[in-house]
């Protein structure tokens, strides 16, 4: 039976995100933003769709949602997002920024162009075109496969 490579793509790719998300999550709390790079995204999303509720979260991003209501509850104790209940399952709520998180968003926007462009230079258009094409058809994939099993 062959055994993985150490080089094998899957290894760096997990690698790649894990230390990516320390550095957007360090740098942010350098510069005074108290918010993880997970929050982060959750208020992008948010902002992007407004009124998409938890469960929507967790699809999207593919993850549980423990983790995300953990998530969630933080950016409205903190008063970035508010929930409101909409019809009548009072389990659902659907989510929306408050001022401080738009502004939270203005404010951070800088902080986050700097580390994107920091991290783009020294690759080519060419290069960064090839790696988003190669993770999407390697995401698309994964999917395919996740639906045999």
């Amino acid at each position: 039976m062959e055994q993985p490579t150490v080089d094998f793509f899957g290894r760096w790719i997990g690698i790649s995100a894990h230390r990516l998300s320390h550095l957007m999550t360090k740098t942010m709390q350098k510069e005074g933003f108290e918010i993880t790079h997970e929050q982060l995204v959750l208020l992008f999303i948010i902002s992007r769709q407004k009124g998409i509720n938890q469960k929507e979260l967790a699809q999207k991003l593919d993850r549980d949602k423990t983790s995300i209501a953990r998530s969630v509850s933080k950016l409205e104790k903190s008063h970035k997002i508010v929930r409101v209940q909409t019809g009548d399952d009072k389990r659902i709520n659907n989510l929306f920024l408050t001022k401080e998180g738009t502004q939270l968003l203005e404010d951070i926007y800088p902080v986050i162009k700097h580390i994107r462009d920091e991290l783009k230079s020294g690759f080519s258009e060419k290069e960064i075109d090839t790696l988003v094409s190669f993770l999407k058809k390697l995401t698309t994939k994964v999917v395919e496969m996740e639906s045999r099993l």
